[in-house]
């Protein structure tokens, strides 16, 4: 197809034409209520993302620790007893756990810490009477083979930074000896409690352990569920899983001390062969960072609340963890498949690049560069990042309160046209990045405008209180922003942000056309936990002229039905499919239960096909027709954290057959919008159908409720948006 601009046809007065908004459009009129709420909803669950990525690469900052010996309660030495206590330096606890990271065999996490103390007191004449003193051991110092996974683990699921000490103490031995020979091993059972982070659970260890020339060694198993000390199991936005089962296993050396000195001092482990050889640093792994890592986390960029990249130092400090992302294609984010049609501005490393960075990773991350050295990101090509033509700023700073935790804001930024202008791209920038969720952009006319002043302030703040959108009157006839026929979404909406997503230039010379007298309404998402800081958000817009040749560019949106039964045999009381849905009520109010019906029946699906032999995994699917002639120039798909595949198919099943995206291995993490490399051509009679399947598995201890499509974070979605720029 031609992909050239071209002219359309002038209003009445010579003004450029009235279209141009982004519209949100469904096969069936009857399906226009949905839209009220399914725009917000996708906006507020790329929040979890948020909270869910996060800590990935935050962690890192926590990377840093001391390694000095715990200290544990002393036992004092009773009638025919020898108090042993723990030697650091010769004892370890390991664990072991299953674990899967996308796009590799499963395999067994391993781990381990030399920062234990504690004191044995041992009666070789009566050893059923013998003591296991308190037993702490340091979690902070967990190392495995990756500092990325350690940091992680310490950071948000032992806590360890702010509770480093975990503790055994012993209730009952079982199975001793009735005396002990210097020199024999003996089995016998430790039945005791295990604390960490101020959860206990009972465990019960498996011991074999001698005494022998005044030094003790045991070697002591067992298996615990991470979910019973709230620390697992873990599951982390479409990279990583683990079992729920660990394996604990304590190697331990203990020395009499009334006649050895026990050390206090343990080093640092060395977490790779640094003597091993790699690529280059310099040479060879700088200019792949530069080309696609420092763009996204260079100090001020959208990574690097992520994880910061600006030196040399900063990438060799979590180099274990970067072999492991780029290995499992994690990083650089490209959940689409190569089964669909060619995609533009694709993010992959190529497998040399791949093997390069692990190679170097692999080596010990060594450097051969002062660790100070900048690493400096490579332009992007032109036309990819949107121009600041124009930047608006909200025109006070917004302080809210943590009484109010989650605070919708709307905010009046008026680019003062002059001359019908063309928004092409544009670019949010945070003032609070922390603190805000979400921020959505709406066009407003001159009218509405003028409303909306009408409200911001009037409670003495800044903006005005706006949950559900800006709520203004309806455009004025024949503004730029008018209602369209179909379903539509939220009136006006025409870009949002959330954390994690890049700036925006519309594809194929098309935008947003803007008449004198219109504004821009921001509606901000904030969320309070700590404190609240004053924001002052910008958003920055490339424009051109509205006598420029620019494309109006539309946003349909399928939306399919979700029915996700509970596992077979799960007979908890939100189980019921009515149950749940009544529960959806109390949680989102009458949406809550009346957009799955709407949904099974503009899909023409029903409850009992999509949940026929239900054994834990659900699929669903949506035909709609394309709503006009045009081209569809992007793409994109949305689930939440059960999702496990996702596909677009134009014309599925005939010979016209085109598959627009394919996402095999869902990632709740990057859901991305793609651009079609070469548009494709279509009519309104042609069909799309959006196809989305997810599976229990992939969080087993969500808890037990029948899902349907809903707003929150632990309910689901099946959505899409494809963007198309019709005939003229």
């Amino acid at each position: 197809m031609d992909s050239e601009p071209y002219d359309e046809p002038a209003a009445p007065d010579g003004s450029p034409p009235a279209r141009g908004r982004v519209r949100r459009t469904l096969a069936k009129p009857a399906a226009r209520w949905l839209g009220a709420s399914l725009l917000l909803i996708v906006a507020v669950s790329g929040l979890y993302v948020w909270t869910q990525l996060k800590p990935l690469l935050t962690s890192v900052e926590n990377a840093d620790v001391g390694y000095t010996v715990p200290t544990a309660p002393r036992l004092v030495a009773g009638p025919g007893e020898t108090v042993y206590r723990i030697d650091p330096t010769q004892s370890q606890i390991h664990y072991a756990v299953d674990e899967k990271i996308v796009g590799q065999t499963a395999s067994q996490a391993t781990g381990s810490t030399n920062g234990i103390a504690g004191d044995l007191a041992v009666n070789p004449a009566n050893p059923p009477s013998s003591r296991v003193g308190t037993i702490v051991v340091d979690v902070e110092q967990l190392h495995s083979d990756n500092n990325l996974r350690d940091a992680r683990i310490r950071q948000d699921f032992l806590a360890s930074h702010d509770v480093p000490l975990a503790q055994f103490t012993t209730d009952s031995l079982a199975g001793m000896p009735a005396s002990m020979v210097d020199g024999q091993t003996y089995p016998f059972t430790m039945t005791g409690q295990m604390t960490v982070h101020a959860k206990s659970t009972p465990v019960t260890w498996n011991v074999e352990a001698k005494v022998d020339n005044d030094r003790l060694t045991a070697t002591a198993t067992t298996q615990v569920k991470m979910s019973a000390l709230g620390i697992g199991p873990i599951s982390l936005a479409g990279l990583v899983t683990t079992g729920d089962d660990v394996t604990l296993t304590f190697d331990l050396v203990a020395l009499d001390p009334s006649k050895t000195t026990v050390p206090n001092q343990i080093a640092a482990p060395v977490s790779a062969d640094k003597s091993a050889s790699s690529p280059s640093f310099k040479s060879d792994v700088t200019p792949i960072l530069a080309a696609n890592c420092a763009s996204c986390h260079a100090t001020g960029q959208v990574g690097a609340a992520h994880w910061t990249l600006d030196t040399a130092g900063d990438a060799a400090k979590v180099s274990d963890g970067i072999g492991s992302v780029v290995k499992a294609k994690y990083m650089p984010p490209w959940p689409a498949s190569d089964v669909g049609v060619p995609l533009d501005h694709a993010k992959t490393l190529s497998q040399g690049d791949i093997d390069t960075m692990v190679a170097w990773s692999q080596g010990g991350g060594k450097l051969d560069e002062p660790d100070t050295t900048p690493i400096t990101a490579t332009p992007p090509p032109a036309g990819v990042q949107p121009r600041h033509d124009l930047t608006l700023q909200m025109p006070d700073a917004y302080t809210g309160s943590t009484s109010v935790p989650n605070d919708y804001r709307c905010f009046v930024l008026d680019p003062k046209l002059t001359q019908p202008t063309y928004l092409t791209g544009y670019e949010v920038t945070p003032g609070v990045r922390e603190e805000i969720h979400h921020a959505q952009i709406f066009h407003v006319d001159a009218a509405q405008a003028a409303q909306a002043l009408t409200k911001s302030g009037a409670d003495g703040k800044p903006g005005w209180s706006c949950y559900a959108g800006p709520s203004l009157r309806d455009p004025a006839p024949g503004s730029a922003n008018r209602q369209l026929d179909g379903f539509t979404g939220q009136p006006g909406l025409i870009a949002a942000w959330v954390p994690g997503q890049d700036p925006s230039v519309y594809p194929e010379n098309s935008g947003i056309l803007l008449q004198p007298g219109d504004a821009l309404v921001l509606q901000v998402h904030y969320h309070y936990e700590n404190a609240a800081v004053p924001d002052q958000t910008t958003v920055a817009l490339q424009t051109d002229p509205g006598t420029a040749k620019i494309r109006p560019i539309d946003i349909i949106n399928p939306v399919g039905p979700v029915e996700i039964p509970c596992m077979p045999g799960d007979t908890a009381p939100l189980c019921n499919r009515d149950a749940a849905l009544a529960d959806d009520t109390r949680l989102y109010g009458a949406f809550g239960s009346a957009v799955e019906p709407g949904l099974l029946d503009l899909c023409d699906q029903s409850v009992e096909k999509l949940t026929a032999g239900f054994a834990g995994v659900a699929s669903s699917s949506c035909d709609t027709n394309a709503p006009e002639a045009g081209v569809i120039v992007a793409a994109m798909g949305h689930m939440h954290t059960l999702g496990q595949s996702f596909r677009l198919t134009l014309n599925p099943g005939t010979p016209d057959e085109k598959v627009l995206l394919d996402i095999p291995s869902w990632n709740f993490g990057w859901q991305m919008n793609y651009q079609l490399k070469d548009p494709i051509h279509v009519k309104p009679s042609d069909i799309i159908r959006m196809s989305c399947t997810w599976d229990r598995s992939i969080d087993p201890n969500r808890p037990s409720k029948y899902i349907v499509f809903a707003e929150g974070t632990e309910d689901e979605m099946c959505f899409a948006t494809y963007a198309m720029i019709g005939d003229q």
